[in-house]
């Protein structure tokens, strides 16, 4: 099918979907069908700048798809953050987001981070302006980069303008795939003070929200101060049923459940057995036999009440009882699935009117947020031998003698240990603007504006947690007047000495990221002359942009003494820009048949960076006006995005993977694949390889020095339908986004693939990564490690359709409001290098995969009647798969069995009422009305918390959950 034929197809699709699906929070219209705007341009003549232009308009009609997403109908659906409002708009929930759920997980921006990733194409070519302005990022370790929107009080929040394509000539770098630029309110003529409680029907999860805004009036001008104060309480694993209970979840051909440790089967019942953390065990490291409470009280070996596990399983009697008095211990069912988080925010604008005319405005942002990730790991050190002060004997508390617990000498015990992090950032933005006319007696100029404007933001963030000592995690000994603390203990490995094993091998892995930007510009804007259609429209300016990151991990960090955590190196750089842009508007015709209006816009920018030299980049659009009814409109241009400073000079940055999830030798047996049997045959690994017990590390670093820029070209083509006497409005944008050089990781599961699925093996990929040999035991043929540092890759390319539909009407009994957006995406392409120059898998299509489906939309049907307003809202999430990158029929542990790799659609329902009164007003509400749980898949394709892929981002963890607003002004 060609890209035509696709483009009419899912035009037509879009079209109708649109009036019925949902999928986004925000309901925005079109700029041009924002009616409260309309009428304020109606009552003034003066000129107003949107998003994607600096050029003062007299209407709301823009070349570029923008976006308008209010707050007040936002707040309606139940939302408390800046966060859920972004991520929830179509063009961004059709990609993976980061926010609380990502606790544990080594992300762009540290634990807590809630940023925002338009297309699929990465939170750093997503560019974040507060009212205009370019603010700095916040975050904590070393990969701060992206804009934090929890910095940002929904108090002070009026709407989001989302610009849904690139406008790199306009705001700078960054500005690859859009902007979405956050308008506050600019005046309180009354003190507000405003409380809002959502709490799931189930516990865990709530949230409450207290903010007030007061605002000061004078004659030259205004004050506004606001703050806000939210809490949102963790949600844990063992708050829901969906995530309390990890399941492998393979079936055998008939669909019985396989269990995940005996692997068999359990016909006719539901229960897999759960594997939330593995613990109360040891092995011999050399012989591989795993010592397991006894069931029966029969102790076989040295340790009391522990017996070698039988043929890998309990006998039938004992096997339930194990997993779920060890496997699900209430100690593993409080691990986060959504983070803790308290936030704090104080933001104050100013607005006076100074000498001659001049408006001078200022704004403060202050931000403190603090978030918790209760976790749990396992802690499983190789004791004994040689090298062990114990060697080969081992120390009981409860035993003065001396025994072996295991034949070899050389045991690994598997203990619970807690893996807790904590994060506090405080972020402050100073940003202060003069604008005015340059006054008459200077010609043409005497109409002229100018503006300047600059911005400081700082960024200081603390985190961390209590690690393991590597230098004292063999066997662990006190001095002779304290206990001895024996790993081999029965209370120690069933995890009731937590506390003594935190306070032998336990130790503090605290650090602290800054991250500070200045911007400073300014610019001119007039008509350079009337044509018949209309004034030309010029604007001339020049930025300067500054902006440095330290990261300092802790001690124990840098000096590589955490055992099996992530570790880091200090980073530390900055980079200075300095830019000129320009942008003319050229009304072409007017008031001619079939051209009511017609106008070019074009606007370049050219930039000279310390770290990236210099380059230009372009950008056309054309605006044509057929009739009232039908206006088209479309752009074409480049954006150029430096490397970020973390993409230069992160210092080496350790994070964990599974062996399943990247190794292709694992039962390579089983395989249809001739250059992955061939390949792993070649290095002596087993066909039924199970893969290596413990995670690889993966290792990830700046490139400082080899890393060259990203240049991109975007193309928009739509058309919007405003049949007036309907009170309809329909959007349809087509767009296309090709990122070229893009910064990237490889991927550690690419670089495992490409070194074995290639015709000319071994290759370069195989030097990215260690894999032991045949050394005997649990390790292997175990992939070690993974070197995945930032490199320059071939291209990204995104392509799709965005439809908005409003319609309203006034009826006698009431005021009714249908709208909706969707987006589908064709193809969301990566590739790695160019497929002229290199063969085998290089291109990747996200799209369709979990945490990309094709399609995601939103709808809201309004109604409202003097002083009432109900609201019924759908949000609407495509069915994804990971089919073509994992088999659903493959072999567990030798037998047959299918695996779900799908995530079916599912669609989310909210109610409000909304009752107001001059002075106070009430909310009251239900989401996700019929409780619709996320998907669950199998484990080995994707990450997951629980069964739920950790990458749908899209998905509601939290369940049924019912709101309440209060809101008072004074």
């Amino acid at each position: 099918m060609t890209n035509k034929e696709r483009l009419l197809r899912s035009t037509v699709l879009a079209g109708v979907a649109a009036l019925t699906m949902g999928g986004a929070p925000v309901f925005a219209q079109e700029a041009e069908q924002t009616s409260e705007q309309e009428e304020q341009v109606e009552a003034s003549d003066d000129r107003v700048v949107i998003t994607g232009s600096r050029l003062r308009r007299n209407e709301f009609t823009s070349s570029s798809p923008i976006q308008v997403i209010n707050a007040e109908t936002a707040a309606l659906q139940g939302m408390v953050d800046t966060a859920e409002l972004i991520q929830g708009s179509s063009v961004a929930a059709g990609s993976v987001q980061f926010n609380n759920q990502f606790g544990g997980f080594v992300v762009e921006g540290g634990t807590g981070i809630n940023s925002v990733s338009l297309r699929g194409l990465g939170a750093q070519r997503s560019l974040v302006l507060l009212n205009g302005r370019r603010p700095g990022p916040a975050g904590s370790r070393g990969q701060v980069g992206a804009f934090d929107l929890n910095v940002i009080p929904t108090a002070i929040l009026q709407r989001a303008e989302i610009l849904k394509d690139g406008a790199g000539s306009v705001y700078g770098s960054d500005a690859v795939a859009g902007v979405v630029n956050l308008i506050t309110l600019t005046s309180v003529d009354e003190p507000t003070v405003t409380a809002q409680y959502n709490a799931p029907f189930e516990s865990g999860g709530e949230t409450y929200e207290v903010s007030g805004a007061y605002g000061l009036n004078f004659d030259s001008g205004n004050v506004v101060l606001a703050a806000e104060w939210g809490l949102r309480e963790d949600l844990s694993i063992g708050d829901r049923d969906y995530l309390s209970c990890p399941r492998d979840g393979y079936t055998d051909p008939q669909g019985n459940n396989i269990d995940r440790e005996d692997r068999s089967i359990l016909a006719g019942t539901e229960l897999s057995g759960c594997n939330n953390i593995y613990f109360n065990t040891f092995i011999d490291a050399i012989f591989g036999t795993r010592y397991i409470p006894s069931p029966d009280g029969v102790t076989i070996g040295d340790v009391p009440g522990y017996r070698p596990r039988q043929n890998g399983r309990y006998d039938d009697a004992g096997g339930e009882a194990f997993y779920e008095d060890v496997l699900n211990t209430p100690e593993a069912l409080t691990e986060d699935a959504i983070n803790k988080q308290e936030r704090f925010s104080f933001y104050s604008q100013s607005n006076f009117t100074i000498f001659n005319g001049i408006e001078w405005n200022t704004e403060f942002l202050y931000s403190y947020r603090k978030t918790t990730s209760e976790g749990w790991r396992q802690f499983f050190p190789l004791t004994g031998g040689a090298t062990s002060i114990f060697a080969p004997t081992y120390t009981y508390a409860n035993d003065p003698g001396y025994v072996t617990p295991v034949a070899s000498g050389i045991a690994q015990p598997v203990l619970l240990f807690p893996s807790n992090s904590e994060v506090e950032v405080n972020y402050y933005s100073l940003a202060s603007g003069l604008d005015g006319g340059f006054g008459a007696g200077l010609g043409f100029l005497s109409d002229w504006n100018w503006a300047l404007d600059a911005v400081y933001s700082r960024s200081d963030a603390d985190y961390g947690g209590i690690g393991i000592s590597a230098e004292r995690s063999g066997d662990v000994r006190f001095d002779d007047d304290a206990p001895v603390l024996d790993y081999f203990s029965p209370d120690m490995l069933a995890g009731n000495q937590v506390d003594a094993l935190v306070d032998a091998v336990g130790v503090e892995n605290f650090g602290n990221t800054v991250y500070e930007q200045t911007t400073v510009t300014g610019y001119v804007t007039g008509d350079l002359f009337t044509l018949p259609a209309g004034p030309v429209g010029l604007v001339l300016g020049a930025e300067y942009r500054t902006f440095s990151i330290d990261d300092q991990p802790s001690e124990a960090s840098r000096n590589g003494d955490l055992w099996g955590s992530t570790s880091a190196q200090v980073t530390a750089g900055e980079d200075t820009v300095v830019e000129a842009f320009a942008e003319i508007e050229v009304p072409l015709l007017a008031g001619q048949p079939l051209f009511e209006e017609l106008t070019l816009n074009a606007s370049g920018r050219v930039f000279d960076y310390d770290s990236a030299g210099s380059d230009s980049v372009y950008k056309v659009g054309l605006n044509w006006q057929i009739n009232p009814l039908v206006r088209m409109r479309a752009t074409q241009g480049t954006s150029f995005r430096a490397p970020a400073l973390y993409e230069l000079f992160l210092g080496n940055q350790s994070s964990f993977v599974g062996q399943l999830a990247i190794d292709p030798c694992v039962d390579w047996g089983q395989s249809n694949n001739d250059n992955i049997r061939t390949n792993c045959a070649a290095l002596g690994i087993p066909a039924d390889f199970a893969g290596g017990p413990s995670s690889a590390t993966v290792l990830t670093g700046g490139g400082d020095g080899v890393l060259t820029p990203e240049t991109s070209d975007a193309l928009t083509i739509g058309a919007v339908f405003t049949p007036t006497d309907l009170n309809l409005s329909i959007a349809v944008d087509y767009f296309e986004i090709q990122v070229d050089n893009q910064i990237s990781q490889l991927g550690s599961g690419s670089i495992v693939s490409g070194c074995y699925n290639a015709d000319n093996f071994p290759n370069n990929f195989c030097t990215l990564f260690d894999r032991n040999g045949d050394t005997g035991g649990n390790d292997a043929f175990a992939i070690t490690e993974v070197r995945d540092s930032y490199i320059n890759v071939n291209k990204q390319r995104t392509e799709g359709v965005d439809v908005t539909v409003r319609y309203d009407h006034e009826f006698d009994f009431g005021d009714l409001i249908l709208e909706g957006q969707g987006t589908f995406t064709f193809e969301n392409v990566e590739e790695l290098f160019d497929p002229a120059l290199e063969s085998g898998f290089d291109s990747t299509d996200f799209t369709g995969r979990i945490g990309y489906p094709e399609f995601v939309g939103n709808a809201r049907v309004a109604f409202q009647r003097g002083d009432w307003t109900a609201s019924w809202f759908m949000d609407y999430v495509a069915e994804v798969s990971e089919e073509g990158f994992f088999d659903r029929e493959t072999t567990y542990f030798g037998a047959d069995a299918i695996r779900d790799i799908e995530a079916e659609a599912v669609i989310y329902h909210d109610a409000s009422v909304l009752y107001q009164q001059p002075t106070w007003s009430v909310l009251v509400g239900v989401s996700n009305v019929f409780d619709e749980h996320p998907p669950t898949i199998s484990s080995g394709s994707v990450a997951r918390r629980g069964n739920v892929p950790v990458s749908g981002s899209q998905y509601d963890l939290r369940g049924r959950t019912a709101f309440v607003r209060l809101n008072k002004t004074f």
